[in-house]
């Protein structure tokens, strides 16, 4: 593990740390590398988090439809957001506001 540490920062390194590090009982990778795919084509190789906002959202909430436990912590103030969005109870524009984005993807 200390390796990885020692290993220049790059773009490469950076995904893999999201992959390795981040909680395998959350899906908020899994939704995040979707809505990163639906991304993909853009001419531009920044991503603004405005932008990141709407397909991570809607891959999350697809998500959990089918898998309604998503960590292991007692509750979770934005996945509570998105079970509100799925049961109609908040709009996307509620749902979007909801999110605190702890990194900027490049």
């Amino acid at each position: 593990m200390s390796k990885f540490y020692q290993i220049e920062p790059s773009l490469d390194n950076y995904w893999r740390s999201i992959i390795l590090f981040g909680s395998n009982v959350a899906s908020y990778k899994f939704a995040l590398a979707h809505a990163l795919y639906d991304l993909a084509d853009s001419k531009d190789d920044f991503i603004r988090l405005d932008h990141l906002a709407k397909p991570f959202a809607h891959h999350l909430c697809e998500h959990l439809k089918t898998a309604p436990k998503q960590a292991t912590s007692a509750s979770s103030k934005y996945l509570s957001s998105c079970s509100g969005f799925l049961d109609g109870q908040i709009d996307e524009d509620a749902l979007i506001q909801q999110q605190r984005f702890p990194l900027l993807i490049h």
